[in-house]
């Protein structure tokens, strides 16, 4: 068994997982077919994509809460004008049977409820859009 600390939308959770083989071991040296094995060139069709680019930091409203995943809105917890506390629930998302919970980043008041209920999503989309500060 091992043990690992996974962090799913900011919540943290420490799990037990029963490895049943361990790939480490499989790309070690001893295990290769003969000696240099390890040299040799990759094929472009066997070669792993590439990472995907990170969202850009500065390219996003800062009032502006977008979904993190694809999915349907199954509810929408706020209206527009409505004053929120930082943790609150906005909107429930559903992707491949699971539920996802947007929660308020911060305190402020409504300004736009961007989606709702039964609407599809992207990444990135905007759900609800904060009154500028100040």
């Amino acid at each position: 068994m091992k043990k690992l600390r996974i962090t799913v939308s900011g919540k943290v959770y420490d799990v037990e997982v029963q490895v049943l083989q361990d790939d480490e071991a499989i790309g070690s040296p001893a295990n290769l077919p003969y000696p240099g094995a390890a040299a040799l060139p990759i094929p472009e069709a066997a070669r792993p994509a590439p990472a995907p680019a990170p969202l850009p930091a500065g390219g996003m409203d800062p009032n502006v809460i977008a979904s993190p995943l694809a999915g349907t809105v199954q509810k929408v917890f706020v209206t527009k004008g409505m004053p929120v506390e930082a943790k609150t629930p906005l909107v429930l998302l559903d992707a491949m049977k699971m539920d996802t919970y947007i929660y308020a980043p911060r305190t402020g008041t409504i300004a736009e409820v961007c989606v709702e209920v039964g609407a599809a999503v992207q990444v990135r989309d905007p759900l609800i859009r904060y009154a500028p500060e100040g």
